[in-house]
């Protein structure tokens, strides 16, 4: 794979290619294990970045960060391990730092439906913490998964001190809301393709790596997977996906999806017709 150079065409969107290097930095340098008061300046730092990564977080000084740091504690989880349970406290923000944190729900028959597959680079779980509830989804490792806890008395107790904070704060939450919304409505009015189309761009927005092709998803998702994440069944998504694998617009090697032609997948994705 190469990033786009002077000769590769510049994609129509960019690539949040920080989730790869903030993962390489923590397996590199990062323990499996450990409390955040033990940590070298270096590892510290690896996890400063995951934070900072997110807008809204990016001004939080330093010594807050410090302080949170000493506060938590480092801890890695083998792939499929169950984190939290749907209903179960959810005591901790968690920052992703390798791996993927799944949000998920399950029904008793056997149904799966994925709100989410968060990557390093991300912060999660502050509507928990911040109410006091329980977590509403399962949430699972895929991959081996290192996550930094923030206990929520810590970060209360920067709130505390610095009121500001809490603004910039919601402005994170308001936004990812606002992108919660943008999909509830596609999955309310618009046809499944196109929301397929609109879900594999979004993917690629986080998990594109630009190479000589296309666009490849740095995860691996099956076809159930991606059922899930648009709640569907397996059997119309598998159709759905036939139609895209068909016309080229996207292909799958070794468990990889690479969108091979963004400008159709946008098109389709608003609704657009494309050529056959």
């Amino acid at each position: 794979m190469q990033l786009p150079s002077a000769s590769t065409p510049t994609p129509p969107f960019g690539y949040a290619n920080a989730a790869r290097d903030i993962a390489a930095q923590a397996a590199s340098h990062l323990p499996l294990h450990a409390n955040g008061r033990d940590l070298t300046e270096r590892q510290r730092a690896i996890i400063w970045t995951a934070f900072r990564n997110n807008a809204g977080l990016r001004e939080w000084p330093d010594d807050v960060l410090v302080a949170l740091i000493q506060a938590g504690h480092l801890q890695t989880y083998p792939d499929a391990t169950l984190i939290y349970a749907a209903g179960d406290p959810c005591p901790d923000v968690h920052v992703i730092l390798s791996g993927v944190l799944e949000w998920e729900w399950t029904s008793p028959d056997g149904g799966r439906a994925v709100e989410d597959f968060i990557p390093p680079g991300e912060v999660a779980n502050f509507i928990a913490v911040l109410t006091g509830e329980t977590s509403v989804h399962h949430q699972r490792a895929r991959g081996l998964t290192r996550l930094f806890h923030i206990p929520a008395r810590a970060l209360r107790e920067q709130f505390t001190r610095d009121p500001t904070l809490t603004a910039s704060l919601l402005r994170l939450i308001a936004g990812r809301a606002r992108g919660l919304h943008d999909r509830l409505g596609r999955h309310s009015l618009q046809p499944f393709r196109a929301r397929l189309a609109y879900q594999l761009l979004a993917l690629a927005r986080r998990y594109g790596v630009p190479d000589a092709s296309g666009v490849t998803l740095n995860i691996r998702l099956s076809q159930e997977d991606l059922a899930a994440l648009l709640m569907a069944s397996r059997q119309y998504l598998n159709r759905e996906f036939r139609w895209f694998l068909d016309r080229q617009l996207v292909r799958v090697r070794y468990g990889r999806v690479t969108l091979l032609d963004m400008a159709a997948l946008q098109a389709i994705s608003e609704g657009r017709d494309v050529e056959p």
